[in-house]
Formats: C-alpha cells, sequence, structure tokens
C-alpha cells in the first residue's frame, strides 16, 4: 500500500461586489478589501513557488523566535519602567 495522503484544503467563494448601485472606482476598493480580509492575495503568493519542507520549517522557526524575542522585550521594558516609577515614588 502507497504512503499517499489527502490534504483537504479550505474551499473560499471568491469574493463579489454588487456593482449596481456605485461607481466602479468604489466597487473596485471594496472588492480589493474583501481579496485581502479573506486572504487570498497571500494564499496565491504562497503556492507561486515550490517551497521545501525543510525551509518552510526554517521560515517557521525564525518567525517564531522573532515573536518570542519581541514579547520580551515588550515584557522587559514594562518591568523597568514598572521600577522607575517604583523608585519615584519613594
Amino acid at each position: 500500500m502507497g504512503g499517499h495522503s489527502i490534504v483537504w484544503e479550505t474551499i473560499t467563494l471568491m469574493p463579489s461586489v454588487d456593482t449596481k448601485t456605485m461607481s466602479f472606482e468604489k466597487a473596485m476598493r471594496i472588492f480589493r478589501k474583501k481579496v485581502e480580509n479573506a486572504g487570498i492575495k497571500d494564499r496565491v503568493r504562497e503556492l507561486e513557488f515550490y517551497e521545501k519542507p525543510t525551509a518552510k520549517r526554517k521560515r517557521k522557526l525564525k518567525s517564531a523566535i522573532k515573536r518570542q524575542q519581541r514579547e520580551r522585550a515588550k515584557e522587559q521594558s514594562y518591568w523597568s519602567d514598572y521600577r522607575k516609577h517604583l523608585k519615584r515614588r519613594k
């Protein structure tokens, strides 16, 4: 038996705009906003080129490390500000 696996992706309907009561420019602006919010543009960019699984793992690991560093820096700045305010009260 082969090790074939089926990948199920969520199917999202293409956003649409009713243009009967508005100008083309306004409809286009609304459509672009709907496409952006649906994440279609990001998904198309993601599928544009093949990314090796190892490269994908490395990219995700880098972003996780970066996210943790940002959170840690934010927390450290909070506590350093907190300590400064405590010293002023005494």
